[in-house]
C-alpha cells in the first residue's frame, strides 16, 4: 500500500457520504426556493469533508491510543493500528487537516456571521472531543446523538442558512432523515466492535445494553430516516420516491436482526453507506420535481 492509499484509506472514504449528504439536502431545499450561491455550496461541502476526515483520523488515532483498536478488530482496518502511520504523524495530520478546515470555514464565517462562526468552533471541537480527552464523547455513550444531530438536523440547517440566510424548520426536520442513516451507520459499527470496545472500557450504547439492543437501534434508525416524509409529501409529493429505499432496506434489516458473525457486519456498513446515497439522490429529485 502507497501512501497515497495509506491516507486515502485513513479518511475513511466509504463514511463521506454522512457530510455529503445533508450539505445536498440542505443546499436542493435553498434551490427550490431560489437561491444558490455555487462558491457557498463548494465552500460548504469542502468545510463539511475536512471536519469529517479530521474526525476519522481523530478516531484512528485516539481509539489506537485509548486501546480500542488492537489486533483483534473486526472492522475495516485503521492505519495507526496497523503500524502504517505513527501517532506522531497522525496527529500532525490530524492538526492540519482541521486547520485547513477553519481556513476553508473562514469563507463561510464571512458569507454567514456570528453563528456560523460558533457552529464551525463547535464542530470542530466535538469532533476532537468525540474520541479524545478524559470524557469523549464516543466513550460515555454520546455518539449516536452527537451523529444523528450535528450530521443531521444541524448541517443541513447550517447549509440552508449559507444559501438563504434565514433558519428553516423545514430544512431542520429534513436533515432528521441523513442524520438517522448516519447514526445507522455508527451502530453497524458499534454492534460490530461490542466485544473490542467492552474491553476498552468505550461504554457505547450496544455495550451499555447489548447487541440485540443495537440490532433494534438500527431498525429504529432506518424507519426514523422516513418521518420526514409524513411531513413533506403533501407540499412535495415527489418526496415519496425516497420511499424505494425499503427495497434495498429490508434485507439490511434482515440481515442485521440474523447476524451471529461481527466479521460479516462490514459489508452490512458498507451497504447501509450506499443507503444514504440512495436517500439522498431520490429526496433530492423529489423535492425539485
Amino acid at each position: 500500500m502507497n501512501r497515497a492509499q495509506v491516507w486515502t484509506h485513513a479518511a475513511r472514504p466509504k463514511t463521506l457520504v454522512a457530510s455529503i449528504s445533508p450539505a445536498l439536502i440542505g443546499t436542493t431545499l435553498a434551490i427550490s426556493s431560489g437561491q444558490f450561491d455555487p462558491m457557498t455550496f463548494l465552500f460548504t461541502l469542502m468545510t463539511a469533508l475536512l471536519i469529517q476526515i479530521g474526525t476519522n483520523l481523530s478516531n484512528d488515532y485516539f481509539d489506537f491510543i485509548k486501546g480500542a483498536d488492537t489486533s483483534m478488530r473486526k472492522g475495516f482496518m485503521r492505519v495507526t493500528q496497523a503500524g502504517l502511520v505513527s501517532p506522531a504523524v497522525m496527529k500532525r495530520a490530524i492538526v492540519a487537516t482541521f486547520a485547513i478546515a477553519f481556513l476553508c470555514g473562514c469563507f463561510l464565517i464571512y458569507e454567514g456571521g456570528a453563528m456560523i462562526a460558533l457552529m464551525l468552533g463547535l464542530y470542530i471541537a466535538l469532533s476532537i472531543l468525540y474520541t479524545a480527552g478524559p470524557f469523549p464523547l464516543a466513550y460515555l455513550g454520546l455518539g449516536d446523538l452527537f451523529v444523528l444531530l450535528l450530521y443531521g438536523p444541524a448541517a443541513v440547517l447550517i447549509t440552508y442558512y449559507l444559501q438563504t440566510a434565514h433558519l428553516s424548520g423545514e430544512a431542520a426536520l429534513a436533515g432528521l432523515s441523513p442524520g438517522a442513516l448516519s447514526m445507522a451507520i455508527l451502530v453497524v459499527n458499534n454492534v460490530r466492535d461490542v466485544e473490542e470496545d467492552r474491553t476498552a472500557n468505550k461504554k457505547t450504547l450496544v455495550v451499555r445494553w447489548g447487541r440485540n439492543f443495537g440490532k433494534l437501534e438500527f431498525l429504529f434508525c432506518l424507519l426514523l430516516c422516513l418521518v420526514p416524509l409524513l411531513f413533506f409529501y403533501t407540499t412535495h409529493p415527489f418526496t415519496l420516491l425516497s420511499l424505494l429505499i425499503l427495497i434495498p432496506a429490508i434485507p439490511l434489516a434482515i440481515a442485521m436482526i440474523k447476524n451471529q458473525d461481527p466479521k460479516l457486519l462490514n459489508l452490512l456498513f458498507a451497504k447501509t453507506g450506499r443507503l444514504l446515497w440512495l436517500f439522498t439522490l431520490l429526496f433530492c429529485i423529489g423535492w425539485m420535481l
